[in-house]
Parts: structure tokens; C-alpha cells; sequence
């Protein structure tokens, strides 16, 4: 209403019920006052008063400051009954919540002065909890399998009971569900009432239910289909005429067909199973709409900020023009996730032109580049101090570059790797590493230095995999360490001592690899063979072949859903050529196990302890000392020596694994293991054992981070704990 223009009764009372909606008055009206040709309007207004304070009286079971919390009405606002009420409601809900049901709570104002006082009066009443749940007209089910499919759970030993209103349409919606998949199609909930006992702090919770009668499948048909064929659909319809009525497996097989006409491009079809009951027999016919098909109009990507979109682009497996085929969106999803690059990929798709789609990929990054320094500490290399640098995707092109110092007391480890997923934009990948490293392996000191090449591709056959082929030329000399005499070397298994030996030799590596996630996967498996030939027409001064297989499986564990269930195989065998003498082939090649960051790990055992037992043996390395008299002054030193190794060796692992909070994961494992000198001392189930807790982090600029500790039950100095550090880019 403005002046000077046009009365309207109607802009009048608009204008009126606006300003009732502001909140800030309790009566608002105008008067009229007429002149010749003009009305002069008048608006009176009654303002709300003010709240001057809040209070809380009768609350003995929590304090003001937790009602607070759940506070709607302040001091300052206006006055109003509807937010009163929604405050009075918030209280009530929260009491509720904390397991006083019959809470009252009402609001009391104090008028004096013109502004408002307001106190909210509370009747706690008892804290109850629901200490028996109990059923009316159920005959088909006993009440104790009922209560199980109840979101409501009665009072136990380990707590429970409380009453939470909110869960009551849930347990309609379970036990309905849970009856019509055992045949009762009719069947409903018809009523939850809480029931007070004789003690006032406990309630029971009645349900009454509906069972109905009980149904059987008929015949089932299909209408309206023409790209997948009736003999399609029976394969998705499990039931048999007769069966027991399910309306799970009506869902399923409906949903199945959903699946199958969107992996042959068919968003858009529509299929409605209908129900016609005779008697107790129900039948279906499944009424299928199908449509046009759809074809992929643009492939969008989103939230790469650091990662170039090529890098991305190439690991989809549908493109532009492509007809839509769900089963290359969920291989799309999984290539990207083995990137490594990700913490999340999400993939949608949205109507457009016509039938056809728009595919949206939105990644979200994480940080994949480390750079940490520090100090660590292990029982194969005592404390040591390293630098590591890495990044697996350089400049964004999804390139790895690797740079690692370390340099301690018994160990020098300096190694650079570069690797190239993609050479010249084709799937080949190329890679090279440079290392130098010495380390003191019980009484002898082992010195490598050298390099290898590597290139690969992916396979046509089987999914999922890539072959590579490798070629190492590296320098390894052995040193005396202490007062080791060249007799007591050879008793230790020949080691030559001082020599450089020149190792040349190419590897063939398949590795197949399915899994959901590169670092924690909850399916899928992993398989890779390696196998190496050193020598021979190689060249070089030590001939051997050596080969591995490892093969791991993920499942989700069964009726515990956030763990993961990760079954682990290794073996290995180290040979020699036909015309070559046993005693050829390297010690420093063969299989020692332990411990949890070596080639060949073995859990709650220290670094290469387990070797074949012929092979360890206490090393006497100072002899005892007498006085002139003939008494012993010091007693004779001796070390504890396990090498070589053996030629054969097996691992087995079960692990549990499970996130605990983001990014922190557990892990609950059982290890098996044990080495071999001969083909005939082996002995598959004769096997050192090790079991214990681990934790993952994966922690930006560090990469991944762990800890194991686990029991070792067969150790050859007894049964005992060990701790295992996993530190840097390592993969678990």
C-alpha cells in the first residue's frame, strides 16, 4: 500500500497478514478515514513482547548446561507460542532420547513489567528402558525370532533398551519385509505400544502383528519384451511354481533385469511385476516397457586439480558415441581407483537429448607426493637415518619418481626409480632403477650395486592383467665382518668372501590384478609370477634361475560387514641349470623369511630368521679367556647365524582387515611360513607360525605408514612378541 495509489480491500488485508508473518505482533488492524476522495489509512499494531530470560526448573537428572545445548528460545527475541512450543518439543525429544519416556515439559511466562520471563516446568519422571518386548497375534514365528528383525532392542547385559520412538517405523518396515519373504504377502505391524510394569523403570514394548494367510508362487510370464528374450528373463527367475511366496526374490530378479537392459544401452525401460492372487498362489507377469537405447553423448571429468585430464581420459573404458554399457562404467571406476592417484571416484550419468546420456566422473585427489625424514629401527638394521623423496605423479602425468637415502650403523641403502605408465601416450611402460646398498647380514658384510630396465604392456588375455620383462646387471661382494675365519665361512655355506660377483639376468613378470582399491581392497584378486634367469647366455659370473608366485583374495568377511577377509599364497624356488654344481648357485639369493618390511616377510619373527634349521648355528667369535691359574676370566662369545637360506620356500596368510576412523585401519593376521634346502626336505605342513594385531595410516608427504606386532610360536630362540615397522610407500 503506497500513497496515492488505488484502495484495493484485498492489497489491504494482504498487507495486514505480511505483517502478521513478521512475528513481532500479536494484533494488528487499520482504520479508515475518509476525505473527500482519499482514504487515510491508519495501522495500529500490539508488539510481542520481548523475552528477558530463559530458565530451567525440575531438571534434576541434567544440568541446565546440557539443556542449553537443545536451546531454541533465547533472551532478546521476540516473544512467540510457536517458538515456545518448538522449544518445549526439542526438550521432550532429548529426554526421550536419553531414556525418560514419560517426561512432561511444559512453558510458564512471567508478564511483569511488559517483557517476559519464561521458565520451562519439567517432570522427568523415571529413566525406563524397555526390559521385555512381547508379540500378539503371531502363530507362523515364536516371539524370540521376531524380536530379532525389530530395530528395538530389549535391555541386556551389555545395555540397550532404550526407547527411541524414531525406530518405530522402522520396525514396521523390517518385520513387514521379513514376513513377506516367507510368505506371508499380507502380512503388517498394527501396533507398538509401550506398557509400564511393576517397576516403574521398566517397560515393555507389545506388537501386535497381522500374519495373514500364506502365499506360493504361481507361474510367472513376460510381456512386452523384444531385445532380451523370455528365456533371458527365466535364468533371472529363480522360483519354482509352488515355492513359498518371497517378495525378495521378486525384487531381485526384477532388479537383475534392470542390470541386463542397462548393460545392452537401456536406460529408460520400465518393468512392473504385477501380482495376481488365486487362492494362496500368487502369479506374475513382468510388464517391460523397454524404449530406445541410449548412447553416450559427452564424457565430463571433474576435480582434477593436480592430475592432467589425459592421465584420466585414458583409463575410461566408454567413450563418446559408445552405446551404454553399465559393466564398462564399473570397470571404469575400478581403473581409476588402481591409479593410486584418488581417494574417491564417483561416476553418474544424466539425461540428454533424447534416450541418450551424459557421463559426469568426479574424482576427488589425494596427496601422493612423500618427503620424510627421520630415524627408525630394526632388528635387521639396527638405527638408522633416512631421506625419502617420491612422487607418483609427476608434473600430473601420472609418472612415479622415487629417491631413497638411508645410512646407519649396519646399513646404506641409496636407490633413484623412475617409471612411465604411458610412452608416447601408448600403453607401454617403461622404467629404470639405480641402487648401491650395504648391509651387515649376521657375521658377514653384503655390498649390491647396479641398475635394471623395465618395460611392459597390457595383455589382451586374461582382464584385468599386464606382462613385463626385465633386465638387472648388478655388482655383489661379500665381506668378512670380526674375527670369522675363511674355514668357519665355508662351514656356514661357502660363502666367497671378497669377490665380486656380477649377477646379469632377465625376469618375465604377468601380474593380473582386479582389486578395488590399490591400498585397502575389500574385493577382487591379485596374482603375479615372477620368474628370473641370471647367466647362462646372460653372462655374468653367477648362474641361477628363481621363481615366485603370489596370489591374493578379498572378500567382504561374511556376516561382518566392515571387515575385509584377505587369504595370501606365496611359494619360491631358487634352481640351478643341468650342468651346473649345486653349491654354484648364490647363497645371497636364497629365501630367508621374517620380519615385516623384507622381500619375504614373515610376521613376529625378526628380519631372515627363518632358514632351514641345519643352517643356524651358534658362531663362536671370541674364545674364553683364562688367568695363569687356569680360571675362566670371560667366557667364550658366540653369535647366533642363519644363512644361507634355502632354495624353496612357502608363506601363507590370512588377514582380517578392518577401518577403524578414517584413515586409520586395523588389521588381525595369521602367517605360516618355512624354508628349504632340498626338494626332498620339504615338508608343506611343517610350517613356523606368527600371529598379531597391525594398524595402517595413510598420512600425506609419509605416504603409508604401519605397525604389526605379532607373536612368533615357532622361533628358534624362543616364543616371543616382535614389532614391525612399515614406513614409506609401502603396499600392504
Amino acid at each position: 500500500m503506497r500513497p496515492d495509489t488505488r484502495y484495493l480491500a484485498d492489497v489491504v488485508r494482504r498487507g495486514i497478514r505480511q505483517l502478521f508473518t513478521l512475528g513481532l505482533f500479536d494484533d494488528v488492524w487499520v482504520e479508515q478515514r475518509e476525505r473527500p476522495g482519499h482514504v487515510d489509512l491508519v495501522v495500529h499494531v500490539i508488539e510481542r513482547p520481548r523475552i528477558t530470560r530463559v530458565e530451567f526448573a525440575g531438571n534434576r537428572r541434567r544440568e541446565d548446561s546440557d539443556l542449553e545445548k537443545k536451546q531454541v528460545v533465547r533472551a532478546g527475541q521476540v516473544y512467540s507460542p510457536a517458538t515456545v512450543q518448538a522449544q518445549v518439543d526439542s526438550l521432550v525429544r532429548y529426554y526421550k532420547d536419553e531414556g525418560f519416556a514419560q517426561v512432561e515439559v511444559r512453558a510458564e511466562k512471567d508478564t511483569t513489567g511488559g517483557e517476559i520471563a519464561l521458565r520451562f516446568l519439567i517432570r522427568e519422571g523415571e529413566r525406563v528402558r524397555i526390559t521385555g518386548i512381547e508379540f500378539t497375534g503371531n502363530t507362523a514365528f515364536a516371539d524370540k525370532k521376531l524380536r530379532k528383525q525389530l530395530k528395538t532392542k530389549k535391555r541386556g547385559f551389555f545395555g540397550g533398551g532404550h526407547v527411541k520412538e524414531e525406530q518405530f517405523p522402522e520396525n514396521r518396515e523390517k518385520l513387514e519385509r521379513w514376513y513377506r519373504s516367507r510368505g506371508y504377502r499380507d502380512a503388517r505391524l498394527v501396533d507398538q505400544t509401550l506398557l509400564p510394569t511393576g517397576d516403574p523403570r521398566n517397560l515393555t514394548l507389545r506388537v501386535e502383528v497381522y500374519e495373514g494367510p500364506r502365499y506360493y508362487f504361481g507361474g510367472a510370464a513376460f510381456t512386452g519384451n523384444e531385445i532380451l528374450a523370455d528365456a533371458d528373463f527365466t535364468k533371472m527367475w529363480e522360483p519354482d511354481p509352488g515355492d513359498v511366496y518371497d517378495v525378495s526374490k521378486v525384487e531381485a530378479a526384477t532388479g537383475a533385469a534392470y542390470a541386463e537392459y542397462a548393460e545392452r544401452g537401456y536406460l529408460y525401460v520400465h518393468i512392473e511385476p504385477r501380482e495376481t492372487v488365486t487362492d494362496s498362489l500368487v502369479a506374475l507377469t513382468f510388464a517391460v516397457t523397454e524404449g530406445k537405447p541410449s548412447h553416450v553423448r559427452y564424457v565430463e571429468i571433474s576435480g582434477n586439480r593436480g592430475t592432467r585430464e589425459k592421465v584420466i581420459r585414458r583409463e575410461i573404458d566408454i567413450h563418446e558415441g559408445d552405446r551404454f554399457r553399465r559393466s564398462q562404467l564399473v570397470r571404469t571406476q575400478g581403473d581409476i581407483f588402481r591409479l593410486g592417484l584418488f581417494e574417491d571416484v564417483q561416476i553418474d550419468f544424466s539425461p540428454a537429448d533424447s534416450t541418450d546420456v551424459d557421463i559426469r566422473l568426479k574424482v576427488k585427489e589425494k596427496q601422493v607426493g612423500t618427503a620424510s625424514a627421520g630415524a627408525g629401527y630394526t632388528s635387521e638394521s639396527g638405527l638408522t637415518g633416512f631421506l625419502e623423496l617420491g612422487h607418483n605423479n609427476v608434473l600430473g602425468n601420472g609418472q612415479s619418481l622415487s629417491l631413497h637415502l638411508e645410512r646407519g650403523s649396519q646399513r646404506e641403502d641409496y636407490s633413484l626409480s623412475f617409471t612411465e605408465p604411458w610412452f608416447r601416450d601408448t600403453p607401454t611402460l617403461l622404467g629404470f632403477s639405480l641402487f648401491n646398498s650395504t648391509r651387515d647380514r649376521d657375521l658377514f658384510e653384503e655390498r649390491r650395486r647396479g641398475g635394471a630396465g623395465r618395460i611392459g604392456r597390457p595383455l589382451p588375455w586374461p582382464d584385468y592383467s599386464r606382462g613385463s620383462i626385465s633386465y638387472r646387471l648388478e655388482s655383489v661382494r661379500i665381506d668378512q665382518l670380526g674375527e670369522l675365519t675363511t674355514a668357519d665361512s665355508v662351514a656356514l655355506g661357502g660363502i666367497e668372501l671378497g669377490r665380486n660377483l656380477l649377477t646379469s639376468s632377465v625376469t618375465t613378470s604377468f601380474l593380473r590384478n582386479s582389486t578395488d582399491n590399490p591400498f585397502y581392497p575389500t574385493r577382487g584378486t591379485r596374482l603375479q609370477v615372477e620368474d628370473e634367469f641370471a647367466g647362462g647366455p646372460f653372462g655374468g659370473t653367477v648362474h641361477f634361475h628363481k621363481h615366485r608366485i603370489e596370489g591374493r583374495w578379498y572378500t567382504r568377511t561374511p556376516l561382518i560387514r566392515p571387515f575385509t577377509t584377505m587369504f595370501r599364497g606365496r611359494i619360491g624356488l631358487l634352481g640351478e641349470y643341468g650342468d651346473q654344481n649345486l653349491t654354484r648357485v648364490p647363497d645371497y639369493e636364497r629365501f630367508r623369511l621374517g620380519g615385516g618390511t623384507t622381500l619375504d616377510p614373515l610376521r613376529g619373527y625378526d628380519d631372515y630368521q627363518v632358514v632351514p634349521e641345519k643352517y643356524i648355528r651358534d658362531v663362536v667369535v671370541t674364545e674364553a679367556k683364562y688367568d695363569t691359574l687356569g680360571n675362566l676370566i670371560s667366557g667364550p662369545a658366540t653369535v647366533r647365524v642363519r644363512y644361507p637360506g634355502g632354495r624353496f620356500m612357502s608363506v601363507w596368510s590370512m588377514e582380517q582387515q578392518f577401518a577403524i576412523v578414517h584413515p586409520l585401519h586395523g588389521v588381525f593376521f595369521l602367517d605360516a611360513g618355512n624354508t628349504w634346502d632340498l626338494f626332498d626336505e620339504i615338508r608343506p605342513f611343517d610350517l613356523q607360525v606368527g600371529a598379531g594385531i597391525g594398524f595402517r595410516l595413510e598420512i600425506p608427504l609419509l605416504g603409508n605408514i604401519g605397525f604389526d606386532y605379532g607373536y612368533g610360536f615357532h622361533r628358534d630362540d624362543g616364543p616371543r612378541w616382535a614389532g614391525h615397522f612399515l614406513i614409506g610407500n609401502v603396499s600392504f
